[in-house]
């Protein structure tokens, strides 16, 4: 986060002053020359100083601000009363809140077992059905075979008493 008082500093540096402009409270000696170039030089650095730890804070006060936020979304009662006695009652809450889940889904559990035990059973079924089923596909094609045999032999006996009536 840029600081509000960054531009500042052009006051306190000496093109700020014009070239005819001189130090309000400054007497026209040589001496008092440096010792306000010294004074200026302090303030300068001062000013820096001031200024850097101004950003320094700004930063540390923004990131401290985004925690804030994501604790109060974490615990959202820190955000509500700010005291830290409020814990234990939203660690009971929770506790109590975690206590009906979990009873919740032990009984959702419960009964997805059940499904899950009539589920084999109706595989068991299934499988057995199957099973009777391609027993019975074996036995009509076994039918089939002795049915045709069983034509075939007709068929003989038939042209074999064709032949004997027409021998007749």
């Amino acid at each position: 986060m840029d600081s509000m008082f960054e531009d500042d500093i052009s006051i306190l540096t000496p093109e700020a002053l014009g070239p005819d402009e001189d130090w309000l409270d400054s007497p026209n000696t040589d001496l008092s020359g440096e010792m306000c170039s010294a004074s200026h030089f302090a303030l300068i650095t001062a000013y820096d100083d001031i200024k850097n730890r101004l950003t320094g804070l700004e930063r540390e006060n923004s990131t401290l601000k985004r925690r804030l936020k994501m604790y109060e979304v974490k615990y959202p009662l820190i955000g509500e009363f700010g005291e830290e006695h409020i814990f234990s009652l939203y660690e009971a809450k929770e506790t109590s809140l975690l206590k009906s889940e979990k009873a919740s889904l032990q009984q959702q559990l419960n009964q997805f077992q059940h499904e899950l035990q009539k589920s084999k059973e109706r595989e068991e079924q299934l499988e057995e059905m199957i099973q009777a089923y391609e027993k019975l596909c074996v036995e009509k094609a076994d039918l089939e075979t002795e049915l045709g045999e069983m034509r075939a032999l007709v068929e003989t006996h038939l042209s074999r008493i064709r032949s004997l009536e027409q021998q007749l």
